[in-house]
């Protein structure tokens, strides 16, 4: 009986040591802001806003159509980003010339417009209305300055000009070219 009177007072001692411990811990840190360590905290995903079947999106300037995006399906996310499926991106310009980039995946970041697009089973393709095809496995476009670049090796060939390289920034509408290496161009009349 003695031994379980002893316990029973060890037993309260103890939990009136930790009561105590825990309520000095909260007096003494209650107005402090504790930061958990970024190794500690949840993985911050991105999360599926909209999943849809058919997505367009345009852009104007001055009441003129600049350009338009259409994909087959798209996925919305909460950072704005978007992965687009058999999408089309397609620049119209004042005088009435087209160029349209073609890519069997990609991601958009609807707010700048800005895209990166990758080769799927077809490669990633631009197609201007004056005879232009430039062809690669990965393409990112500049919306607000209308510019395509890849590290990636390229193909161009337009009526009276072959050109092919590795790594290359262009205006879309591929009438100024700038490539980075491996350039070969052959001319043709």
């Amino acid at each position: 009986m003695i031994k379980a009177l002893l316990r029973s007072l060890l037993l309260l001692s103890v939990l009136g040591v930790l009561a105590t411990l825990l309520y000095g811990s909260y007096r003494l840190l209650r107005d402090t802001n504790l930061a958990v360590p970024s190794l500690f905290r949840p993985v911050q995903a991105k999360r599926v806003l909209i999943d849809m079947d058919g997505y367009r999106m345009v852009q104007t300037e001055n009441g003129r159509t600049a350009w338009s995006i259409t994909a087959r399906t798209a996925e919305l996310f909460d950072t704005r980003d978007a992965v687009l499926r058999d999408l089309e991106i397609v620049l119209y310009y004042p005088d009435g010339r087209t160029a349209a980039l073609l890519a069997d995946e990609g991601s958009m970041n609807t707010v700048s417009g800005d895209a990166s697009v990758q080769r799927g089973a077809r490669e990633v393709r631009i197609v201007t209305s004056d005879g232009y095809l430039m062809t690669t496995d990965f393409l990112l476009w500049k919306a607000v300055n209308r510019v395509v670049r890849t590290t990636s090796s390229f193909r161009v060939l337009g009526k009276e000009i072959f050109l092919e390289g590795v790594g290359m920034t262009a205006n879309a509408d591929l009438r100024k070219v700038v490539v980075e290496k491996n350039v070969k161009a052959i001319l043709q009349e």
